[in-house]
């Protein structure tokens, strides 16, 4: 659908952590849809060449530190206002949870939850007087079931939902919709760092990994950053206007929660 018809066309969107794997892929989307894109980095150089990238014109780059949550949202509201923003973050480091150390759990909140509130809290009044505004987070099929080797992200995971539906019952009287897409085996290069760092562990090879991995996704193929770019775009247009407060699966049937 064209960006004319979904009213896309001449909105401004911020792409957090948009210069690689699922936040480009989004980007990508937003920017053939018509939206001017902000691409959100922690490199100047990559980001400015992301943005400079992108289908179109009139897009942009900033680079900003996720471990300094009050950064984010400085230079979130120094480059907005914004109608669409993708609440996108890093992921935690890995390891289990017998594991997992107070630091390391303060950093996982930072890096994924309070970097991702001080964005909102910066594009949030601009939308309410709009009344209009698409928050869209990505966030991970360990809401379904929580993941032995990511245990910090697991945790954060599941606050960062909770209080999406927050904010979603919130605002909603703005004409301001809060979703979040769940991604399941998405071809990044998180993705294969993850597996690989399971792999080692478990002592398997990790072709053997991906290979068994396939066998359990029902479309028989991983996910693509443009597949979860896709349907972030619809979340992001007028068109799902009467959606909100809900995460919806990217996953090839992958996660066998009903």
């Amino acid at each position: 659908m064209s960006a004319q018809v979904d009213g896309s066309a001449g909105r401004r969107a911020l792409v957090l952590c948009g210069t690689r794997g699922i936040g480009l892929g989004v980007a990508r989307c937003l920017a053939r849809d018509g939206h001017s894109v902000t691409v959100q980095g922690t490199d100047p150089a990559r980001a400015g060449e992301t943005a400079g990238g992108l289908p179109g014109t009139g897009h942009s780059s900033f680079a900003c530190d996720f471990a300094r949550p009050d950064e984010v949202g400085k230079r979130v509201a120094e480059t907005g206002p914004y109608d669409v923003v993708l609440l996108n973050s890093p992921g935690a480091a890995a390891g289990t949870v017998e594991g997992l150390s107070t630091a390391q759990l303060r950093q996982a909140v930072d890096l994924m939850l309070l970097s991702l509130h001080s964005a909102v809290e910066a594009v949030l009044p601009t939308m309410r007087d709009n009344r209009w505004g698409r928050l869209v987070a990505v966030t991970s099929s360990s809401l379904a079931t929580p993941i032995t080797g990511l245990a910090a992200s697991s945790v954060v995971r599941a606050a960062v939902q909770s209080y999406l539906k927050l904010l979603a019952e919130s605002v909603g009287r703005f004409g301001i919709t809060v979703n979040h897409v769940i991604p399941g085996k998405i071809d990044t290069d998180r993705l294969r760092s993850v597996e690989a760092a399971g792999a080692a562990r478990a002592g398997s090879d990790p072709d053997a990994v991906r290979t068994a991995t396939l066998a359990a996704i029902p479309v028989g193929r991983y996910g693509t950053p443009q597949d979860v770019g896709e349907l972030v775009s619809f979340l992001a247009s007028d068109r799902a206007a009467y959606l909100t407060g809900v995460g919806i699966p990217c996953d090839g049937g992958y996660v066998r929660s009903i």
